[in-house]
C-alpha cells in the first residue's frame, strides 16, 4: 500500500467514520418517529427564548478564550485577547465537518500568528481538557446529589433499574475503586497500569502549574465561569417548550451531565451522542418520547447553526487581522 493512499485512507476515516456514527444513532434514535407530531410540537416551541440562550453558548466560549490566555502567559507570551477569542470559536465550528481537529486547528493558528510554539499550545490544550474533564465529574456529583431523592422517592415512575437505587451498588462501585486503586499502586510494572499512571501523572503536573500560576483565582472563576455559562446555554432551552419548562433546574442538571458526557464521543460537533444522551434524560423524567426527540432535534439545530455561524466569524476575523499586519 502506498503512502498516497494511507494518508487519503486515514482521511476518510477521520472524517467518515465519526459522521457514519452519528447517523448510525441517528436512525435508531428517530426509528419509528412520528414526525408530523414532531414538527409541530418543534413549530410550538419559543423561538425567541431558543435565541436568547445563544448568548449563554457564545459568553462560555469567550471565556474560554480568556481562560485560554492564563494558561500561555506562563510561558512568556502574551497573545491577544481577541485572537484567542476567535480561535476559540473557530475551534468549534471546524469540529462539526472533522472531530477533534478545531483543537489542533487552533493551536496551529495562534503558534503562527503570535509566534509560540506549537507543542507548547499542545501543552496549554491538556491542561484546558483536563480541567473540563474535572469539572464533568464535579457536575456529574452535584446532579446526582439533586436528583437521587427524586429517583428514589418516584422509583415506579422513573424508568430506571432497581440497582441503581440500592445501596449494594454503590458500596459495590466503592469497592471496585478501591481495587482499581489498589492495582496501580502495587503493579507498577504492568503495560496498562503504566499507562494509567503516567495519564494521572500528567493531570496531577497540569494541575500543580495552574496552582503555581499568579492568576489561580481568576483561572478557577473562567472555569466556572464557562461551565455555568454552558449550563444556562441548556437550561434556558428548557423554557420554550411547554413540556419541558416545569422539570426544574435539578432535572435540567441531570441532562446537561449527559449530553455533556456524550461530547466525548468523536462525532460532528455532537450529531448523534448529544440527541440520543438529551432524549435519554428526558425520558427519564417521563417526557414522551416523541416530545424528547423534538427537543432534541430543535435544540442542536438551531444551537449548532449558530456555533457554526461564530466559527466562521472567528476564522474570518483571524484571517483579515492577519492581511492587514
Amino acid at each position: 500500500m502506498t503512502e498516497k493512499l494511507k494518508t487519503a485512507l486515514k482521511k476518510i476515516a477521520q472524517i467518515g467514520l465519526p459522521l457514519a456514527l452519528g447517523i448510525i444513532i441517528l436512525y435508531f434514535l428517530y426509528n419509528g418517529t412520528n414526525f408530523n407530531s414532531l414538527w409541530s410540537d418543534i413549530q410550538h416551541a419559543n423561538w425567541g427564548i431558543l435565541t436568547l440562550s445563544l448568548i449563554f453558548g457564545l459568553s462560555g466560549n469567550v471565556i474560554r478564550g480568556l481562560r485560554w490566555e492564563l494558561l500561555i502567559k506562563p510561558l512568556g507570551y502574551t497573545p491577544k485577547k481577541s485572537n484567542l477569542i476567535y480561535a476559540v470559536l473557530g475551534n468549534y465550528a471546524i469540529n462539526f465537518a472533522l472531530p477533534r481537529a478545531g483543537e489542533i486547528w487552533r493551536c496551529g493558528v495562534i503558534s503562527k500568528d503570535e509566534k509560540i510554539p506549537f507543542q507548547k499550545l499542545i501543552g496549554t490544550l491538556i491542561i484546558d481538557r483536563a480541567f473540563d474533564t474535572l469539572m464533568v465529574i464535579f457536575i456529574l456529583f452535584i446532579a446526582f446529589l439533586s436528583n437521587v431523592a427524586v429517583f428514589y422517592r418516584n422509583q415506579d415512575l422513573f424508568n430506571l433499574p432497581s440497582f441503581l437505587i440500592s445501596p449494594v451498588f454503590y458500596a459495590g462501585c466503592f469497592a471496585f475503586v478501591i481495587l482499581i486503586a489498589v492495582i496501580i499502586a502495587f503493579f507498577k510494572d504492568n503495560f496498562i497500569v503504566k499507562k494509567i499512571r503516567a495519564f494521572l501523572a500528567s493531570m496531577w503536573n497540569d494541575m500543580k502549574i495552574v496552582w503555581r500560576m499568579k492568576e489561580k483565582k481568576l483561572f478557577i472563576a473562567y472555569t466556572f465561569g464557562i461551565w455555568f455559562s454552558y449550563f444556562l446555554y441548556f437550561y434556558v432551552t428548557f423554557f420554550a417548550f411547554g413540556f419541558t419548562a416545569n422539570l426544574g433546574i435539578a432535572a435540567a442538571l441531570f441532562i446537561f451531565t449527559l449530553n455533556s458526557i456524550s461530547m466525548g464521543i468523536p462525532s460532528n460537533g455532537g450529531l448523534g451522542p448529544w440527541q440520543a444522551a438529551t432524549v435519554l434524560g428526558l425520558c427519564t423524567f417521563m417526557v414522551d418520547n416523541n416530545q424528547a426527540r423534538a427537543f432534541a432535534t430543535a435544540v442542536f439545530a438551531f444551537q449548532s447553526i449558530w456555533v457554526v455561524l461564530c466559527g466562521l466569524f472567528g476564522i474570518a476575523a483571524l484571517s483579515l487581522k492577519n492581511r492587514k499586519i
